[in-house]
């Protein structure tokens, strides 16, 4: 049994036309490759351009968190100074409730003085 080349049938043998439809594809697969290669190259850019949009975003959102966190900081107070107003305000307090606080005491008088259309 000797063997057959599949097709054989169908394949010109003629040099001229085999060869030109030889150059005609292999210019298609060269043309293909050029196609790929700048949908690739596109594809790169677009890419990078998404990531340095990304990053920007990525830093205002950073820079305005940071900026929230400076005025959180710098309108908060310290445990120790939280302490220190409520133990001042506690003593305040307390002046008044036995009615030793100067200054309260004077207010008041004052202001009933006002009432009465003595001053």
């Amino acid at each position: 049994m000797a063997f057959e080349v599949p097709h054989k049938h169908d394949i010109s043998l003629d040099g001229q036309d085999m060869r030109n439809q030889m150059i005609e594809n292999f210019k298609a697969i060269e043309q293909e490759d050029k196609d790929d290669d700048q949908a690739l190259s596109d594809e790169v850019t677009d890419r990078k351009k998404g990531d340095d949009a990304e990053k920007a975003a990525r830093q205002s959102a950073d820079d305005g968190l940071e900026e929230r966190i400076k005025k959180l900081e710098d309108n908060s107070a310290t445990h120790d100074e939280v302490k220190q107003v409520s133990q001042e305000w506690n003593n305040r307090a307390s002046h008044i409730a036995r009615g030793t606080d100067v200054e309260t005491t004077k207010a008041v008088v004052e202001q009933i003085l006002q009432e009465k259309g003595m001053i």
